[in-house]
């Protein structure tokens, strides 16, 4: 049985909870929290024990595995003092702030024969899935472009959480920007090298926030190009596109649907009627897309605790197999190495 706790108690927390309790052979014992108030409602409603300081939490409790879903600037301290104390960890995106943290954190965890693994968990939401397989499959062909599209209809300079989001480089954003960067990386692969690498801000951001109007594009060593873009204050639309030689996969994350396009419906399409074939493929699309809507909408509806998107249980799944059995977990160590590297280049913009 593995023995966790959860360190900050967040809105994180409570998906980082919910993935603990459907996670076989492992049960949460123990938070932690510098808000006395925040750990005692938690002792109080989830029956565990309660702590105001890492250090006391490792002293008391007999823990293998610790989840840091604090604020980033305190991972790599509270990761380091989980491992040196040989407890597995797993960190909330970003993983660290600067690379040297990156390389330190996993050299001492390889050192010290346990885990520490960050969270990539919107690589796991259905439709995304389901494209991967479909693309290692070879259903479009050879892949020839992966484009990552991430629109969020926020102010990042306007404080939702709490007051506190403002002294996070990206204000309201945090560091949201990891998210389409890991989602391009398992898309596409990985950079050939960091000369293949562009990073660019396409207009000038809010004053004090960063990662709003980030262009982040690279090439794989199998010649797969990858666009990612970052923007706030318009309409929510979160895309990825996969472009093969004989299709296109989207995946809309808001509606968590999936659309095929087989037919080329431009000037040099050598399809019939390539405009009408084009628009009967939408509609199919469309189709299955709004009955999927409606089947998750009741869903949700008749189960309180089911959601769509909770991408935390597969992670949490995936990481407590390979602490127990060994293998795979949920984020490559390679795919975490280029998050980091992207992310830190893009901090330093």
């Amino acid at each position: 049985m593995l023995r966790t706790a959860i360190l900050g108690l967040g809105e994180v927390a409570q998906w980082h909870k919910t993935a603990i309790e459907s996670t076989p052979n492992a049960v949460l014992t123990a938070v932690a929290d510098i808000d006395s108030q925040q750990v005692e409602r938690a002792v109080a409603a989830w029956d565990v024990s309660g702590y105001t300081e890492l250090q006391r939490l490792l002293a008391s409790e007999a823990v293998d595995w610790v989840h840091v879903c604090t604020p980033l600037q305190t991972h790599f301290d509270l990761a380091m003092a989980c491992i040196d104390a040989s407890v597995h960890v797993l960190v909330e995106k970003p993983f660290v702030a600067t690379r040297q943290e990156f390389e330190r954190l996993t050299a001492a965890a390889d050192r010290a024969g346990v885990r520490a693994t960050v969270v990539h968990n919107q690589v796991y939401y259905r439709p995304l899935q389901t494209a991967l397989r479909r693309v290692d499959r070879g259903d479009i062909g050879r892949l020839h472009g992966v484009s990552v599209h991430w629109a969020e209809d926020i102010d990042p300079t306007v404080p939702g959480r709490g007051d506190w989001v403002l002294d996070l480089p990206g204000g309201e954003f945090g560091e949201g920007i990891v998210h389409p960067i890991y989602v391009g990386l398992r898309g596409a692969g990985y950079p050939a090298d960091e000369a293949s690498v562009d990073i660019r801000q396409c207009h000038a951001a809010a004053d004090g926030v960063a990662f709003d109007g980030i262009a982040v594009s690279f090439v794989t060593a199998d010649e797969v190009a990858c666009t990612i873009q970052h923007h706030s204050n318009v309409p929510d639309r979160r895309r990825v596109v996969f472009a093969g030689e004989s299709g296109h996969l989207t995946v809309d994350i808001g509606t968590q649907s999936l659309r095929y396009h087989r037919h080329g419906y431009g000037p040099n399409s050598p399809y019939d009627l390539p405009m009408l074939a084009g628009a009967l493929t939408d509609l199919r699309n469309a189709a299955r897309a709004t009955a999927s809507a409606v089947r998750e909408t009741v869903t949700t509806r008749l189960s309180s605790s089911y959601s769509t998107h909770d991408t935390h249980t597969p992670v949490v799944r995936r990481e407590a197999r390979a602490i127990q059995h060994g293998g795979d977990g949920p984020t490559p160590r390679a795919e975490a190495d280029w998050a980091n590297r992207l992310f830190t280049s893009v901090a330093e913009l």
